[in-house]
């Protein structure tokens, strides 16, 4: 449009004399309203770039009992979609990521199905689940198996369900799991909210 007013920017024959520049200054902060499972929710004003990813940085993530899988995007009332954080904890990559504009509600539901991994994983520590993720989603979603891991036995530390107590007389219980049949056969085993689960070293069964 403009070489219609400067024919020097676009010449019909011969080379342009006249160049043009354009650079942007600092547009205006995007407002967004965080509800949830969050330390301070409310409203922030955050860069017009802004993605549903990179928003956590601005309220500092989900409280301990905020979800990382579920990160939610509405705007006008209706999900536009949402993200597992674990993604990009796990891969450096944030699949799906949405663009944040004005006045988009960012909403951290309560934490999914928590449990616990521990011994001879190369990431110990606590993990939530989604629905359907079961053990070898787990210890994925933990960096595998050490090489040592004794695969004949694992053990899961187990929370009886309220209603099953006074039937069962126990308010938690121990379940062994033979944890190569489990990885060999692809028949996975359910885990539960509030499990515990141990995998033992080869090197202490040597030991015995």
């Amino acid at each position: 449009i403009l070489s219609k007013v400067y024919s020097t920017l676009k010449p019909a024959t011969g080379k342009p004399t006249t160049f043009m520049d354009i650079s942007l200054s600092n547009l205006r902060p995007l407002r967004i309203i965080i509800l949830g499972e969050v330390g301070q929710p409310g409203a922030y004003s955050v860069s017009p770039s802004t993605s549903l990813s990179s928003s956590l940085y601005y309220f500092r993530g989900p409280t301990t009992m905020g979800s990382l899988r579920d990160i939610r995007l509405l705007r006008k009332n209706k999900l536009i979609g949402s993200i597992d954080f674990y993604d990009y904890l796990l891969s450096g990559k944030t699949p799906n990521d949405l663009r944040l504009q004005l006045d988009d509600v960012v909403f951290i539901p309560p934490r999914g199905k928590t449990v616990m991994i521990s011994g001879e994983i190369n990431r110990p520590a606590i993990y939530e689940l989604k629905e359907g993720e079961m053990l070898t989603d787990l210890i994925k979603i933990a960096g595998n198996l050490r090489v040592t891991t004794y695969m004949d036995r694992a053990q899961i530390d187990r929370i009886v369900a309220p209603e099953l107590r006074d039937e069962l007389g126990m308010d938690r219980k121990l379940v062994d799991i033979n944890l190569g049949e489990i990885m060999k056969s692809g028949d996975d085993y359910p885990i539960q909210d509030g499990d515990r689960v141990n995998l033992f070293s080869i090197l202490k069964t040597l030991l015995k």
